[in-house]
């Protein structure tokens, strides 16, 4: 299950990953590979941590628990639709949906 919503602290969009089956969990190096193979602009990784990246003119905050926050954004649908990709590459994305 992915939940996007608006954050409350900030202006900006934050999604969460949620799974009956097994824990949601993202290797930010394997994710962050697999996003600069397509052509997305890494920022910053820190193994464990935290990976920013630059997606479609927004920055975007990936977990390792699976929580995205995209600053800026204001329409979820669209954040959404950014979260699927990440969780793509993550290999998490068929046990999200």
């Amino acid at each position: 299950m992915i939940i996007s919503k608006p954050c409350v602290t900030m202006r900006g969009v934050v999604i969460g990953a949620y799974s009956w089956e097994r824990q949601v969990k993202v290797n930010l190096v394997k994710t962050a590979k697999c996003l600069r193979e397509k052509g997305f602009s890494v920022k910053k990784l820190v193994p464990n941590m935290m990976l920013i990246l630059e997606m479609e003119g927004y920055e975007v905050s990936v977990y390792p628990s699976g929580k995205i926050i995209i600053k800026l954004l204001e329409d979820a649908e669209r954040g959404r639709k950014i979260a699927e990709t990440v969780y793509d590459c993550a290999g998490i994305l068929e046990v999200v949906i």
